[in-house]
Order: structure tokens, then C-alpha cells, then sequence
């Protein structure tokens, strides 16, 4: 969700649509948005099983591990963001966010946020195999769930079925550099069957203009540089 309130009430009003079982989150909740204590709230309601994503963990540590930003201003503002979530979430908020699982299965999917055994390493359609039977290594589900990347695909490595599902509340492509109005004006998830595997990406259009004017009334910290990143 990263902190996207807007796009994931419009996610779940379009998943009310389907006969769902279970929901899981695959992590990245609250940091990155002006809007994290209201995703924590909306988790709470459904007390639904949360994976334990990269963000998550910096937005409790201000560690940003091993994400190698050189920019010092980046740098700055990305901790700019995290202090003022911290303070958005209080101790109750942030200590939702600690009881998070590193990984959650269900029947035959192993699902994650990175990969099964890392939060920040990065698996695409195009890594090369060898990085990839190292993440696998010990996995017995039938399928890998993930995030991480921002990105919605699927790639199928000998029997294991890996897929991404990709993001709710901060959809871009993945490019370096990175473009100049990187965000999509969608929220991404996908509804998977355990039993067949079968895998259906959903993309739902939620108001950016809602977004931003949540933010704008917030005092979101960097406000204009992160409101010109979004495209209508």
C-alpha cells in the first residue's frame, strides 16, 4: 500500500466483487504515503495475515540496509517521510507493523514479500537462473507469491510457479534511471487459487486527485516533489 489509503480502499471494493477465501498482505504498508496510519487501520479491520516487507522494517529502523542511495537528498527526504509516518502510527500503529511474518503459507503458495528467504533481493522475469535456484533453494510450495517490485508477472522455473502481484498503492516500471512521473494512477493485486494455481492480475483505477489533496492537507513531507511523480 505504501501509505496509500485511496488506492486500497478501491482495491477492496473491487475484491468485494469476488468470492474470496482469504486476503493476505505481501508487506510494504505504510511508508512511502500520506495516508499510513489509515492502510494499518484498514488491516487491522480485516485481520488478514501480513508479510513483513522491506519498508516496513525501515520504517521501524530508519535503516535503509541494502538499498544503496547515493543522493544525499533522497536519503534525507526518504527519512523525512519515515520520521513523519512514525509519528502518524504512534507506538500502537508501529507495533502492528513488528507482528508482521516474514513469510505466509497457504496450502500449496509461499507467499512473500522479496523472496522466501530476503525482504530487499530482487527477482524479475529476467534474473538470471542461477540467482533464482538460490532464493528457491529449500522452498517446497507449488508456488511463490510476491511484491517488492512494483510489478505484476508471472514466469514458471521448472515446477515452481513464481508470480508477482504487483502494488496497491505505488504502481511504476522498474527502469535507471527512473522516470521523471514514475506513478501509475492504478492499484494492482491478484486473486490466485491454491488449487489449480491459477492466477487473474486485477487492475483497478482509484482518484489521484483525492490522493494528493489527502496529502496536500496533511503537510506531507516533500509534497510538491512527490505530487509531480504521479500521472493522471
Amino acid at each position: 500500500m505504501h501509505g496509500n489509503a485511496v488506492a486500497f480502499r478501491a482495491a477492496l471494493a473491487d475484491l468485494e466483487q469476488h468470492d474470496v477465501d482469504l486476503i493476505v498482505s505481501l508487506g510494504d504498508v505504510a511508508q512511502g504515503g500520506p495516508q499510513p496510519f489509515e492502510c494499518v487501520e484498514l488491516l487491522r479491520e480485516l485481520d488478514c495475515p501480513c508479510v513483513f516487507g522491506n519498508s516496513d522494517d525501515f520504517l521501524l529502523t530508519l535503516d535503509l540496509g541494502n538499498e544503496a542511495i547515493e543522493d544525499e537528498e533522497q536519503k534525507e527526504r526518504l527519512l523525512e517521510t519515515a520520521r513523519w509516518s512514525q509519528e502518524q502510527l504512534g507506538a500502537e500503529g508501529l507495533e502492528f507493523l513488528r507482528g508482521f511474518q516474514p513469510t505466509v503459507e497457504v496450502e500449496r503458495i509461499l507467499g512473500c514479500h522479496a523472496t522466501p528467504k530476503s525482504n530487499e533481493d530482487v527477482i524479475l522475469p529476467s534474473t538470471a537462473r542461477d540467482e533464482v535456484d538460490r532464493a528457491l533453494e529449500g522452498v517446497e510450495a507449488a508456488a511463490v507469491a510476491a511484491g517488492h517490485v512494483h510489478l505484476q508477472w508471472l514466469r514458471r522455473f521448472d515446477a515452481m510457479l513464481w508470480f508477482c502481484v504487483g502494488s496497491v498503492g505505488l504502481v511504476y516500471e522498474q527502469s535507471e534511471p527512473l522516470d521523471p512521473v514514475p506513478f501509475r494512477p492504478w492499484s494492482e493485486y491478484a486473486i490466485v487459487s491454491p488449487e489449480s494455481l491459477s492466477v487473474e492480475f486485477r487492475r483497478i483505477p482509484f482518484d489521484v486527485d483525492e490522493l494528493l489533496g489527502v496529502a496536500h492537507a496533511k503537510d506531507f513531507p516533500g509534497y510538491e516533489t512527490w505530487a509531480a511523480m504521479w500521472q493522471r
